[in-house]
């Protein structure tokens, strides 16, 4: 016998984005701020922050999670002098993280705002880089790795490598300095993207680009130098950056205007900078700020921020977006405070961060907490003992759900079960004798 997932009509579904109750479920999360998020291409999750505890455990200021939330404690990573603040982290393809922040020594060694990890959290001893500043406060904000696997980074500091950078620069890929790369800004960005083509956008409050105005917004060739054929101006700051599969360019922020056109916080750019007339074209907006968007794979694209409304309807901190700008409204979230940080899995599962948040739907999640892509019962693997077929459903208390069964796919679905959730969690359980070589499949 077989439990599928739910292939039930669309009109037997639940909207998408209610809290993922396989993920963190029961677990307290961090003891402090969370400041980057990574996911590996295994699917675990690497998250960095201020915290020195994660679901109770102690542990240093990045910690691995595994698909369920819970900590891999085979990766151990503590910083060991200087702020313990981790700010940025980026996985490389090989595997190795980069991890930036304001630490000066990561695992007892001396590491100065950027290192990298081996896949366990050690040290690559291999890797040395530093940034400095003559300021209190000084950090590497923002990692992004070009496709030779050199390191673009940028932050509060004013020296690289004991050479003189300020607030941006590139790294080879054992740390040394590019000196080639012939990138200067006024200020650190608070946005930070590597284009597919390796190409830098940057945006924040930044005004001056390499001796040139450029408020807001501005893209870098490969060499460091400014893009002067990149179209796109904005009248506020550009604080977040996605890039889609045809190169477009989603971005956000607190501006109300793009290329002098109407686009309240959320607009999309043509591949050289011109305003993408096709998305959001005569739409609200934002009524508040934007400060993180992500792309889906599925062509829609995910909003988070300070607003209480999308395109005049009410969304409070996150909203989902059609290709065209419009919004999803399939796409339900509640939760109770702003969003700072958003990723999107590549089955369309949703990552979501931010400092106060404490409940996603009702249930208790501590500033961090994974979206479902739809509300379709999520099935656990079957299992048999003494005769007996069971499996769980993760499931929404208060709700109905039904399990229906079939010889195959082309047969009738025959209605065996239904019952109205107590709890997080259903258990179907039937005998074996009773339904032998049957496909079974649950829906809300």
């Amino acid at each position: 016998m077989v439990a599928a997932l739910d292939l039930m009509p669309a009109d037997a579904r639940a909207q998408a984005g209610y809290v993922d109750p396989s993920f963190l479920n029961g677990q307290s999360g961090p003891n402090s701020w969370i400041w980057a998020l990574a996911e590996q291409s295994d699917g675990r999750w690497l998250v960095g922050g201020q915290f020195t505890g994660f679901n109770d455990l102690p542990g240093g200021e990045v910690v691995r999670l595994n698909d369920d939330g819970s900590v891999d404690t085979n990766f151990t990573f503590n910083i060991t002098a200087g702020d313990t603040t981790v700010h940025s982290l980026a996985v490389q393809p090989d595997g190795r993280i980069l991890v930036g922040g304001m630490f000066t020594g990561i695992n007892g060694a001396a590491c100065v705002r950027i290192g990298r990890l081996n896949a366990d959290g050690s040290l690559d001893s291999n890797f040395v880089a530093s940034a400095t500043s003559s300021q209190s406060f000084t950090t590497v904000s923002h990692i992004g790795v070009q496709t030779n696997s050199q390191i673009v980074i940028a932050g509060w500091f004013d020296t690289v490598d004991g050479l003189a950078h300020a607030s941006i620069a590139r790294l080879n890929q054992d740390g040394s300095l590019d000196s080639g790369y012939n990138a200067s800004i006024d200020v650190s960005p608070n946005a930070l993207l590597v284009q597919s083509d390796d190409r830098v956008l940057i945006g924040g409050a930044i005004s001056i680009v390499n001796g040139q105005p450029s408020p807001h917004l501005a893209r870098l060739n490969t060499d460091g130098t400014l893009d002067t054929n990149f179209m796109a101006t904005a009248d506020g700051n550009v604080d977040a950056f996605a890039q889609q599969p045809d190169g477009k360019i989603i971005i956000g922020g607190g501006f109300t205007h793009v290329n002098t056109v109407a686009r309240n916080r959320i607009a999309r750019l043509n591949t050289n900078g011109t305003l993408d007339t096709t998305f959001q074209n005569s739409m609200a907006g934002a009524d508040g700020y934007v400060g993180c968007v992500a792309y889906d794979p599925a062509g829609r694209v995910l909003v988070g921020g300070q607003f209480s409304h999308m395109n005049n309807a009410a969304r409070n901190w996150i909203a989902r977006l059609n290709a065209d700008g419009s919004l999803d409204t399939n796409f339900l979230a509640t939760i109770d405070n702003y969003l700072e940080l958003v990723q999107v899995q590549p089955d369309s599962r949703v990552m979501i961060e931010g400092s106060y948040i404490t409940t996603v739907d009702g249930r208790s999640r501590n500033r961090l907490a994974r979206l479902q892509a739809s509300l379709a019962p999520v099935i656990s693997r079957p299992r048999t003992a003494g005769g007996l077929f069971s499996f769980d459903v993760n499931a929404v208390a208060g709700q109905t759900y039904g399990i229906v069964a079939a010889t195959n796919l082309t047969s009738p679905w025959i209605p065996i079960a239904s019952t109205n959730a107590a709890f997080d969690n259903l258990t179907f359980t039937t005998n074996t004798a009773q339904f032998p070589n049957r496909l079974f499949r649950a829906f809300r």
